[in-house]
């Protein structure tokens, strides 16, 4: 036969688990993530820690993806409650993914996870760090990358032997042909000529314009 709890025993057990209540939400508060905590049928925000409250505003008893999201419809597409429970209805384990807010534009890697709440309710557990520094480094690294994969697709290097005639200087190509110097380096590289003339031909070709040094007078 069961015993009937004295009306001092169930105030005592009223304060142990109000004092639990209050540690735990000390606790969630003290979290530098986003924590809260959404009704898996009704979409209804029924828990929002410290650092919820002061980037989203009070949004409790409101609805999730109307709330911590904009231009939705209904509930969002990339909603995790189908990874959160099994057929049977029993709570899988926690699920992590990546997203960027579409209120706040800001990267959080998130960690979801179905729970049973106080009142019975199956409920989603979602615990949100911001990690948007480390999230826009990886992406300027991927573009670096990105362009650096590209200069490289777009750099033409000569390798091997070249042969090259003695005394005009052409180069023979792959078909046996002989090309101009300037033509077969365009044709292989990036390189563009202009043309000078240098100190040693100068005073060959132009003996009265130019002073000893070859230069221009």
């Amino acid at each position: 036969m069961k015993m009937k709890c004295t009306y001092q025993e169930l105030e005592q057990k009223v304060e142990t688990l109000e004092s639990s209540n209050r540690t735990l939400v000390a606790t969630m508060d003290s979290l530098d993530a986003l924590v809260y905590v959404v009704d898996m049928d009704t979409y209804e925000v029924i828990f929002l820690n410290r650092y919820g409250l002061d980037h989203f505003g009070d949004i409790t008893g409101k609805i999730c993806w109307q709330a911590l999201q904009k231009d939705q419809q209904g509930p969002c597409g990339f909603c995790t409650n189908k990874y959160l429970i099994d057929t049977d209805g029993h709570p899988r384990d926690a699920y992590s993914w990546e997203f960027q807010n579409t209120i706040d534009n800001q990267w959080y890697d998130i960690r979801d996870r179905a729970i049973t709440w106080v009142d019975g309710r199956t409920v989603r557990l979602e615990i949100a760090t911001n990690v948007t520094q480390r999230k826009i480094a990886e992406i300027e690294k991927e573009e670096l990358l990105a362009e650096l994969q590209k200069a490289l697709d777009e750099v033409k290097t000569l390798k091997g032997i070249i042969p090259i005639c003695s005394s005009c200087k052409n180069i023979r190509d792959d078909k046996g042909y002989w090309n101009r110097i300037e033509t077969y380096i365009e044709e292989h590289t990036d390189a563009e000529f202009t043309h000078g003339v240098c100190q040693e031909c100068a005073k060959k070709l132009y003996p009265g314009l130019v002073d000893s040094n070859g230069e221009f007078t």
